[in-house]
């Protein structure tokens, strides 16, 4: 695991840059199951420390947790229970709805790249592994109106709704844009 830890207006000790790097690795090796990155900033904040710790993981997802405390050590005790706990949810809400989908006799199962160069000074190199690619089935394609797929995507947890369009019958995405808008997807009015 990628780990850098930065301080600002301090000196980290060895010891304390010791304690992070084993907590953090012995979270994600309890949690995740796989490398990541993490970035930690411990600076002097008045008369006390903070210290932020921030954890990016290989399926994109961040976590990120802040302490506060008289000494580095407490500041630092403090960010990591933070994400400890963030990484915990995180575990248990993959947990649940693998569960969920399971319960619901989904067809669920996880896509790997089958070309595997192990000799390849590229793969080597950057130390990555490619994303899973997970495939669920969970529920039937309605058949909405646009407008109808656009609410229903403001009310699903979601960022995507696959559906019918109910005026020529063809299958149609809505998704939630990086810009905070609503993306739509027809392949009818491409023609």
């Amino acid at each position: 695991m990628q780990i850098q830890i930065v301080s600002k207006g301090i000196d980290v000790s060895p010891a304390l840059r010791e304690r992070i790097t084993g907590r953090i690795d012995e979270m994600m090796d309890k949690y995740i199951h796989r490398e990541g990155e993490a970035q930690v900033s411990v600076s002097k904040e008045g008369s006390g420390f903070k210290t932020v710790c921030s954890i990016h993981l290989p399926s994109g997802a961040s976590m990120e947790g802040q302490g506060r405390a008289p000494d580095a050590y407490g500041a630092s005790d403090e960010a990591l229970e933070h994400v400890e706990k963030r990484l915990r949810r995180y575990k248990r809400r993959l947990k649940d709805h693998s569960q969920q989908a399971k319960a619901k006799n989904a067809a669920m199962f996880i896509l790997e790249n089958p070309v595997r160069e192990d000799d390849s000074e590229d793969m080597e190199a950057s130390g990555k592994d490619e994303p899973m690619i997970i495939s669920e089935k969970t529920s039937t394609i309605r058949t909405l109106t646009p407008g109808m797929a656009a609410l229903e995507l403001g009310l699903a947890d979601n960022g995507v709704v696959v559906f019918n369009n109910a005026k020529h019958g063809g299958i149609n995405v809505v998704f939630k844009r990086s810009d905070g808008n609503i993306g739509w997807i027809d392949p009818a009015n491409s023609a």
